[in-house]
């Protein structure tokens, strides 16, 4: 077992370094094993699927970093040779692999490799042979090709967005190796990228979506007799690289006519649909109107700023939100959170109760919204460490770096050291703020927050504001892309 991960916003400025995934995740050997165990994520479905199959478990490297740019040559080459020194002996032991379970991503764009996980199957395939097993477990939001696909035996995909499944996804990876080497069994599979670039937002799979739709036939499809598997990738937008773009990924027991003409009736679902994937959030003024007029007692308005969420590779320090409410005069408000660390250490320098005069927030790019000058009062200075409990990695640990809380106008921010998407309310509690005592709460994120966030708020609203990771794609210097592409072209036909 092992794993890259990293989606790439190819439109970032900021490079993924080696050290990026240092701060966040570099485990090699019996680490990995012992990050996956007892956590709800892929590892720990992992790590216990192989344990209570009793298999032995031969832990090579997993290594994840925040979106962001694209992974410098020197990042993906270490990372990649270090994995693949661990497949062979003497890590592996004296007895043949049985198989292999990899832990990836599906959008990581490398210096010099844009496909840089079907570069990577690739290679575990060399190593390894032709006869030994391998699956990879993908984001919903992969761009797969057709490297990723013709290398690996199974490609297994999230089926959900928030991901809340990515914990069974890990499971049914090491059960499908298991049964590759128990039987004959020989998949057969079929890959279609749909010529669609959707937004995240549109790709969420609850609530009335066109992604919840296609997802449902897809399950439907996934009963029929003969059926391994049947992975649907919203894809992600913001690599601008020749596969990205939503997939459908099919593998029968042997029956490629199966495989082609699921794929095909799969693929078919999603491109009726495609109009509906156009979707826009709103201005920030007007969703702040509705936000004050549907706020209730004990349930906040949550404003979703969808355009710098550091999940999928924006600064995560934009500041027209921010500069919006305070301006409006927004009382009882919050917001997490902005990644500054040089206002984090001016905070730590006064203590809690002093006061920081100096700009908040927009660092890294002028159209995001410039630094909020304020008297910013110190209300909290925290380790910037807390649980997830929500649904989305229950029980896993989130690590903002020092966290300060500032406040002004009777608006509070979150500021931290590091980019890190808002999806656990814990967020905001490991803080010292009650989001049930607030009546606007904004937080940077796309669609993940909404899964523990929805059942506490009264409503929820998208935000557009300038940022990497906005719902309007044309507006998007794309280079790579296949063309023609929905909805960067009109004039788009798709047979599949």
């Amino acid at each position: 077992m092992g794993g890259i991960s990293h989606e790439t916003n190819t439109f970032s400025p900021m490079k993924t370094t080696l050290d990026a995934f240092r701060a966040r995740a570099y485990l090699v050997g019996d680490a990995v094993v012992q990050q996956g165990r007892g956590a709800r994520n892929v590892l720990g479905g992992i790590v216990d699927a192989a344990t209570e199959a009793g298999a032995t478990l031969v832990p090579t490297l997993f290594a994840s970093a925040t979106p962001g740019g694209v992974v410098t040559r020197e990042a993906f080459e270490h990372l990649r040779d270090r994995l693949l020194d661990r497949l062979r002996p003497p890590y592996t032991g004296p007895l043949p692999l049985s198989g292999v379970v990899l832990a990836l991503h599906g959008a990581m764009v490398a210096e010099g490799e844009e496909d840089a996980e079907g570069a990577l199957l690739r290679d575990v395939r060399a190593v390894i042979g032709p006869n030994v097993p391998l699956v990879a477990v993908l984001d919903f939001h992969a761009n797969v090709s057709s490297l990723m696909a013709t290398s690996a035996d199974l490609l297994i995909g999230y089926g959900t967005y928030p991901h809340v499944d990515t914990y069974e996804r890990g499971q049914e990876a090491v059960e499908h190796v298991l049964t590759l080497r128990r039987r004959p069994l020989h998949p057969a599979t079929a890959l279609r990228i749909v010529p669609l670039l959707a937004p995240l937002p549109a790709q969420r799979t609850t609530g009335p979506t066109p992604m919840r739709d296609v997802m449902r036939h897809a399950e439907a499809f996934r009963r029929e007799p003969g059926v391994v598997s049947i992975s649907v990738a919203g894809g992600f937008p913001y690599s601008d690289v020749p596969a990205a773009g939503l997939s459908v990924h099919v593998a029968t027991d042997g029956d490629q006519s199966l495989a082609d003409s699921l794929a095909d009736r799969v693929a078919s679902t999603v491109w009726d649909r495609r109009a509906r994937f156009a979707t826009r959030g709103l201005p920030p003024d007007e969703a702040i109107d509705q936000a004050l007029d549907l706020t209730k007692p004990g349930r906040p308005v949550v404003l979703a700023d969808v355009a710098d969420n550091p999940g999928a590779g924006a600064a995560g320090d934009g500041t027209t939100l921010l500069a919006r409410l305070l301006a409006r005069g927004v009382t009882g408000a919050a917001l997490g959170v902005i990644a500054d660390p040089e206002t984090v250490a001016a905070a730590a320098g006064v203590g809690v109760g002093g006061v920081v005069q100096r700009g908040v927030g927009g660092r890294t790019d002028s159209r995001t919204g410039a630094p909020v000058e304020a008297a910013w009062r110190v209300c909290a200075l925290t380790d910037g460490a807390f649980t997830n409990r929500g649904p989305m990695g229950t029980g896993g640990a989130t690590r903002l770096g020092r966290t300060a809380v500032l406040e002004a106008g009777g608006v509070e921010v979150v500021v931290c050291e590091r980019r890190v998407q808002a999806l656990d309310p814990e967020l905001f509690r490991a803080a010292g703020i009650d989001p049930a005592a607030r009546r606007v709460l904004a937080v940077k994120s796309s669609v993940h927050f909404r899964a523990a966030f929805e059942p506490l708020a009264a409503a929820v609203l998208e935000v557009e504001t300038p940022g990497l990771s906005g719902s309007d794609l044309v507006s998007l210097p794309y280079r790579r892309v296949r063309r023609p592409i929905w909805p960067l072209d009109r004039e788009v036909r798709f047979l599949a």
